[in-house]
């Protein structure tokens, strides 16, 4: 795993599509050079702004001498879902990523169902292609306790974790406690209030969020998801601006 804190934009956050129709509305390569100009350390890269890009954007990408941090991978686990691994499986080799996002279906009868397909993908992929599982709300590894016991035999590098720091601390010490090294990956949602452009309105939880995170000797990367601006007539100048804003935060709070 990369030694230091590095800071990925994840270009889910530029999306307006995202929650939609999920074809990509702009094409990531022709933002790269300016990512890295403004301090981006690489990308974390929507899985369909590859996937459903045309050829000619999908060879540029793979093409580009920027990192490419993070595939954001919305792949199932179930068996019916094998095809869809396949061609993820394909995407993160040829675009050389470094890791993977993932998340496990909600059905708790069939966890042993998506803990085989876990790790039969895993096989398909790049031996130094880390798998981080983002433990997401209404999926099966939702709570610590049960994502601790599903990976408590899997080697804490290959198989990482996930943390949201969006400005509650509460609990993060837990998680932390439970799951140590395995932590990888930050996701940073600062979305506050809508009028507000900068990230003073909740400093206070914030900053008592990235404490605790740098407390907990915390050395992975973080990726801006979310910000400011999101989810309403969408500018994808002034979200990108919110997300510059947010980097310079979180560079601040974990130096």
């Amino acid at each position: 795993m990369e030694s230091g804190t590095r800071f990925y934009l994840a270009t889910v956050c530029l999306e307006r599509t995202r929650w939609g129709r999920r074809q990509p509305s702009f094409a990531v390569s022709e933002w790269l050079a300016r990512f890295e100009a403004d301090g981006f350390d690489g990308v974390e890269l929507w899985e369909f702004h590859y996937l459903a890009a045309d050829k000619d954007e999908q060879a540029r990408l793979v093409d580009s001498a920027a990192p490419l941090a993070v595939y954001n991978s919305y792949v199932g686990f179930g068996d019916d879902e094998a095809q869809a691994r396949d061609a993820s499986a394909l995407a993160i080799t040829q675009l050389e990523a470094s890791a993977v996002k993932y998340n496990l279906g909600g059905d708790a009868e069939r966890l042993d169902e998506y803990r085989r397909n876990l790790l039969a993908w895993a096989q398909q992929l790049p031996p130094a292609c880390r798998l981080l599982c983002e433990c997401h709300p209404g999926t099966v590894l939702e709570k610590t306790e049960d994502a601790e016991t599903f990976f408590a035999d899997l080697d804490p590098v290959r198989f990482g974790v996930i943390v949201h720091a969006s400005g509650q601390p509460g609990g993060l010490g837990e998680v932390f406690e439970a799951f140590g090294p395995r932590i990888q990956h930050l996701h940073v949602q600062l979305r506050g209030p809508e009028n507000d452009p900068s990230v003073a309105a909740n400093r206070e939880h914030l900053d008592a969020c990235f404490d605790a995170v740098k407390a907990n000797g915390f050395e992975g990367s973080v990726g801006i998801e979310f910000t400011r601006g999101i989810g309403r007539e969408e500018d994808i100048e002034e979200l990108y601006a919110n997300a510059c804003t947010d980097m310079a935060y979180c560079r601040q709070r974990l130096a």
